[in-house]
């Protein structure tokens, strides 16, 4: 699951890095995702020490459902047919909302996979 975290908050970061320059920098805004995925990124690579792997990773989780909940909106309307002022930015929400997406659903998966792993473990040896 860390890869998963790393290749998201890299996703994350070339999407927020490709609309602000995609926009010739016109707006801070644009680097929202980049904003999100830095922080993804830099604790999945902590990750990879077994002591900060559940922490970073649940952290990640949250990072990932705030990115999503505050794009879905704009991902629905799209979906939808709604017209935008800034189609780019349309874009770029859609793009973090669904990679979000794709990240909780996995993490969320393998927390439970990694909880019945543990259970399975717990009663062969009690």
């Amino acid at each position: 699951m860390v890869w998963v975290g790393i290749i998201y908050g890299a996703a994350l970061v070339v999407t927020g890095l490709f609309g602000y320059f995609k926009s010739d920098g016109v707006s801070v805004t644009a680097l929202i995702p980049a904003f999100l995925g830095t922080p993804v990124l830099v604790l999945s690579l902590l990750s990879r020490n077994p002591k900060f792997l559940k922490i970073g990773m649940h952290i990640n989780v949250l990072i990932a459902l705030m990115g999503f909940i505050a794009t879905a909106k704009n991902t629905i309307g799209l979906i939808s047919g709604n017209d935008f002022e800034n189609p780019l930015a349309g874009y770029s929400k859609s793009i973090t909302c669904i990679l979000s997406l794709i990240f909780i659903i996995l993490a969320v998966n393998s927390f439970i996979q990694a909880r019945k792993t543990k259970s399975l473990k717990n009663e062969s040896s009690g």
